[in-house]
């Protein structure tokens, strides 16, 4: 009896110290994507199974001095993948789906991209390490859902736009490799969430100075994203409210 008493003891406390460092991750992975971003991050918690990784309330802060609450957040992020993929060197990623998204694009001047985007992942671009060999990931399909948009130019003030929101984005086929894992499924999301919703709402006309030739016109508003764009997918598909 006795001997039963103490294995019982010490599977409870094993049970209770995963539980207590388990609550920690959240933290420990918005501390250091708030590292790699220069903004607060905060995640408000995550769950996993044997399938998938289901993240709760992710929410990246806007750099000092910029007007917008935030800069990006997400009411659910669920990763569908056998956690047995994370140990690989190809790493295949059956469905990531991003719901409730709020994107905050902050513009310096009203005749350029440049802001609060362009100064979050250049941030990100050099204290990632992305082109460092590691692992490759492999997304089948993105889904960003319910996307809300709000802009504003810091050299006009006044009120933030609106822009109509976004029901569904579907993107296929997302390569990327080099750092890790982790980072690379955030340069998936928010490079590829940038440049579709750059493209989609037009933004090109609502910047001023870019339209002497339209061909051209979202070539030079990306431009200053376009490192993060190099995870092109092959095959994509959108709706719009």
């Amino acid at each position: 009896m006795k001997g039963a008493a103490i294995f019982i003891i010490i599977i409870a406390a094993i049970g209770i110290l995963f539980f207590l460092g388990w609550s920690r991750v959240p933290d420990m992975i918005a501390n250091n994507l708030s590292k790699k971003l220069g903004v607060a991050v905060s995640i408000d918690s995550m769950s996993f199974t044997a399938s998938q990784v289901d993240v709760k309330e992710l929410e990246i802060g806007n750099p000092r001095g910029y007007s917008l609450p935030k800069a990006f957040s997400a009411k659910q992020i669920l990763v569908r993948a056998p956690l047995t993929q994370y140990f690989k060197e190809k790493i295949q990623v059956e469905q990531i789906v991003v719901d409730d998204i709020y994107l905050g694009l902050e513009f310096n001047t009203s005749t350029g991209a440049d802001g609060n985007w362009t100064q979050i992942m250049s941030q990100f671009q050099k204290e990632a390490d992305l082109d460092e060999e590691g692992k490759s990931v492999f997304i089948k399909k993105l889904v960003l859902k319910n996307i809300q948009t709000a802009v504003f130019f810091r050299d006009k003030g006044g009120n933030i736009k609106q822009l109509p929101p976004i029901r569904e984005i579907v993107l296929t086929n997302i390569s990327t490799e080099g750092g890790f894992p982790i980072d690379q499924l955030m340069e998936s999301i928010l490079g590829q969430m940038l440049k579709e919703v750059f493209n989609q709402q037009n933004l090109n006309n609502m910047i001023q100075g870019i339209l002497e030739d339209p061909k051209k016109a979202i070539d030079t508003l990306v431009k200053p994203f376009e490192k993060l764009f190099n995870a092109t997918p092959k095959n994509e598909r959108r709706h719009s409210a």
